[in-house]
């Protein structure tokens, strides 16, 4: 995906292990970075999703769904889990377009991260978004005590 901030940024993602207290891998989490076109300058999501218009999320989140399709053979021969972000624009989209859900409701390995500033989340089971969600994928807490 292309973002155009200042300059023109291109998306680059990564997996990032998570291991348990046995350093056993029990999982990736897939995290893009955006590097300007030169390769001079290279951002978080972080600072750059803020940015994001909900098409371009959307262009992101389907990008990291394709790189799972590619290596899914490898989450289910080694049982790992997979984790991405879901920012509260591609909930909602998630549960409105069939394809997107489609797409992302193959992976049986596939566990939707987020994170704790997600809006309503203290509302819990009361979130219908969320509530919705979770009836279809496992949800997980991301950045717990980060803010």
């Amino acid at each position: 995906m292309i973002a155009s901030l200042d300059e023109l940024y291109h998306s680059e993602l990564f997996f990032l292990p998570v291991m348990d207290e046995n350093a056993r891998l029990v999982g990736l989490e897939i995290i893009a970075t955006f590097a300007a076109e030169d390769g001079a300058v290279r951002m978080p999501t972080e600072l750059v999703a803020p940015r994001l218009s909900v098409e371009e999320q959307y262009c992101l989140f389907v990008e990291k769904l394709a790189l799972l399709e590619t290596c899914q053979h490898f989450f289910i021969q080694h049982k790992l889990i997979a984790w991405l972000n879901l920012p509260p624009a591609i909930s909602d989209l998630l549960l409105l377009d069939s394809e997107l859900f489609s797409r992302a409701a193959r992976f049986p390995f596939l566990e939707l991260a987020i994170n704790e500033n997600y809006p309503g989340l203290n509302q819990g089971k009361n979130n219908e978004t969320l509530a919705n969600l979770a009836m279809h994928f496992p949800l997980m807490l991301a950045n717990f005590g980060a803010g």
